[in-house]
């Protein structure tokens, strides 16, 4: 029990550990292309997807080690391995681990992390949604030793996994713009740097990717129901339990989806027309009541309304405290009212989307998501150009599928927007919505014509 972490993320031992974890992953991952080497359309995009994730696990670990030296991971790591030598110490304290929702001064492991040499690993373990990113880790230490990368690539696998199932649905969906939606789901590169290491945001992005395409599948093409509604439901639950917002925003956008998918089969206009009006009502009141009833459960309730505010007002003293060392900005002040929050939403939406400019760029990390972000600011401004804000709107209005992509990418960058005031968080919180709004983009494009089905700018850049 007392013994101390070692700190680092990469030790002797990953010379065995290492290719070990890679050996295991390319098995599961080649036991699952069996099953698609056949499609020739889709095949060919998934080992290098999967290389490029695993190569940028390595990378993020070596930034984390030898040039920032600290970070959200290494907590996570330090967590891991408290909870690594519990289990060794104690085989009945992993069901003990798996069992709780966040570490307690009263538990019987509390002693491994707060004497664990790290700082305050317990008191960082007390939040629900941080704890459960190394109680997901923790079968993957056990596995390979305590191993980073060992982790990180089950992370990486993991993530990919969501990512590819996006991608393959997608891509039934709309067939005829498998290279762009490959792009947006597989090879955009925040959600390889940034969705490949031993971070909530692999965990994220994976789980997200299996939720809608499991939703999809469903609703849509309705296949295997029963293996794709209990994907539904462990999906949802690992959300839950590591970002909750992020089912919010999936939960209001696929409603809509939902209703649209089936008004849209009413043949009478009167009775279409009059049950989208009810169902807006009706949904309006359901948001609220879902937020109010959001309060009566712990792991949740900061996303109530109310403290929601609190939450954000918070944040942002905390940040302005340091805004000369950092990257800091805000989209606004945060007052005392849900109304505040809404007038800053459309800023919101803009800074997760759109920013860092080229100009706001402090450091080599920044220039990544700066072209990211004036890359999707191009497009959107094209798309708008050339096809008009009308004709986009009823475009998508047209397919629940692309109103489903709109709903979910607004509402969780305007959400990302207001509560992040650190353009290095934001380049890691914002890439849930990254996929659906550039799909969007390229379908929107493809349907009006803006955009061939290959190329966006024109052949010699794209």
């Amino acid at each position: 029990m007392n013994e101390l972490n070692d700190p680092r993320l990469f030790k002797e031992s990953d010379f065995f550990w290492v290719p070990l974890s890679l050996i295991v992953v390319y098995l599961f991952s080649y036991f699952k292309y069996r099953k698609y080497k056949h499609d020739l359309n889709t095949a060919p995009y998934f080992f290098p997807a999967l290389n490029l994730r695993l190569i940028s696990a390595v990378i993020y670990g070596l930034i984390i080690e030898y040039y920032y030296g600290y970070g959200d991971t290494i907590m996570y790591y330090n967590a891991v391995q408290d909870m690594h030598r519990a289990v060794s110490d104690d085989v009945f304290f992993f069901k003990d681990i798996i069992g709780m929702e966040r570490l307690q001064s009263f538990d019987r492991i509390y002693p491994y992390f707060q004497f664990d040499g790290a700082g305050f690993t317990d008191l960082y373990m007390t939040n629900v949604h941080n704890f459960s990113v190394p109680k997901f880790a923790l079968p993957f230490s056990l596995l390979f030793g305590k191993s980073y990368l060992g982790i990180s690539f089950c992370f990486s696998l993991f993530a990919f996994g969501g990512c590819w199932r996006l991608f393959k649905t997608f891509s039934a969906l709309y067939p005829e713009l498998i290279r762009k939606i490959a792009v947006a789901t597989l090879f955009l590169p925040s959600l390889l740097f940034w969705g490949s290491s031993f971070l909530k945001d692999s965990i994220c992005l994976g789980a997200l990717g299996f939720l809608v395409a499991a939703a999809i599948d469903l609703f849509y093409f309705r296949k295997k129901v029963f293996n794709t509604f209990l994907w539904l439901i462990v999906s949802s639950v690992i959300l839950y339990y590591v970002k909750p917002y992020i089912v919010l925003s999936f939960l209001l956008a696929f409603v809509v989806a939902v209703f649209l998918m089936f008004n849209n089969r009413i043949k009478n206009k009167t009775v279409r027309s009059a049950s989208r009006f009810f169902f807006l009502v009706i949904a309006i009141g359901g948001v609220f009541f879902l937020l109010k009833s959001l309060a009566a459960f712990e792991i949740s309730s900061q996303y109530t309304t109310e403290n929601i505010i609190k939450t954000m007002q918070g944040v942002q003293a905390g940040f302005e405290t340091t805004e000369g060392e950092g990257s800091f900005f805000k989209v606004g002040n945060v007052e005392n009212s849900f109304g505040s929050l809404l007038y800053l939403f459309p800023a919101g939406v803009g800074t997760s989307l759109f920013r860092p400019f080229p100009w706001e760029v402090r450091n080599p990390l920044m220039v990544l998501s700066a072209l990211e972000s004036f890359g999707l600011l191009i497009l959107t401004i094209m798309l708008l150009r050339r096809a008009g804000f009308s004709k986009t709107i009823k475009t998508i209005v047209a397919d629940p599928i692309l109103v489903f992509c709109l709903i979910f990418a607004i509402l969780f960058a305007g959400f990302v927007g207001v509560t992040t005031f650190n353009f290095g968080s934001l380049s890691r919180y914002r890439i849930p919505c990254l996929p659906f709004y550039l799909m969007l983009i390229f379908i929107v494009g493809h349907k009006t014509r803006v955009f061939s089905s290959r190329y966006v700018f024109k052949k010699s850049l794209f």
